[in-house]
């Protein structure tokens, strides 16, 4: 019985779809783009909406305008296009893997089998790599965020804890994935060094979500004035 697996879209960069075509690629039943090129596109939205809040800030004359403008110029000039490549990379790089474990599990000569085996689990290693690039992408993302938040202008804090909110999802996932992948390593020097490197990304994640968390605590509502009637 022939396996089969419908191709990823070859020869036109995903990112550059319409919003509701990429969507629609998401959510076609293919394994390819899926939740590596997720969490590098919710990274792409913490960054932009970090600009958002660094460039409303600056034209109010409010906030440190030197910190944001250099902020900025990062964003714009290196994590932005990086991850725009990592959003088409991820996509590209598993759907090679699936179909060499396609070809894999298809094929009956043992020598034949066994060189597929060991392509899929190189083709993973790096499609690994991709992911533990994105998720310390993000995690620099949250920083950016919290900056936003903490120097940014106050009305716009609402951009600055979506940024902060996105590249905390978008880490997230990431570390679900790295886990994931690693199932399938058994235990060597790879594998042992890339379980303490994920080990350590995640307490980092976990140490800025709780400075996210303790930012929402201060906007919690102050008790409502005295001199207004309580209506509820």
């Amino acid at each position: 019985m022939k396996a089969t697996v419908d191709p990823l879209p070859r020869n036109r960069s995903l990112i550059a779809m319409p919003t509701d075509q990429l969507l629609d690629e998401f959510g076609a039943g293919r394994h390819s783009p899926g939740s590596g090129s997720a969490a590098a596109l919710m990274a792409l939205l913490s960054a932009k909406l970090s600009g958002t809040v660094y460039k409303i800030s600056m034209k109010r004359g409010h906030g440190d305008a030197a910190q944001f403008a250099y902020l900025l110029k990062q964003l714009e000039d290196v994590l932005v296009p990086r991850l725009k490549s990592l959003f088409q990379e991820d996509a590209e790089k598993f759907d090679e893997v699936i179909r060499v474990r396609t070809s894999r599990d298809i094929e009956q000569n043992p020598a034949s089998k066994r060189k597929l085996r060991e392509r899929a689990l190189q083709l993973l290693r790096e499609a690994t790599d991709i992911i533990t690039e994105i998720v310390n992408i993000c995690s620099q993302l949250i920083d950016y965020g919290i900056i936003a938040f903490d120097s940014g202008l106050n009305r716009v804090r609402g951009d600055s804890g979506s940024a902060i909110s996105v590249a905390i999802a978008g880490a997230m996932s990431g570390l679900f994935i790295l886990k994931l992948n690693l199932e399938s390593f058994a235990e060597g020097r790879w594998a042992t060094e890339q379980r303490e490197s994920v080990e350590k990304l995640q307490a980092t994640i976990l140490n800025k979500q709780n400075e996210a968390l303790a930012r929402i605590a201060r906007l919690s509502p102050r008790d409502p004035p005295t001199n207004q009637p309580n209506l509820f």
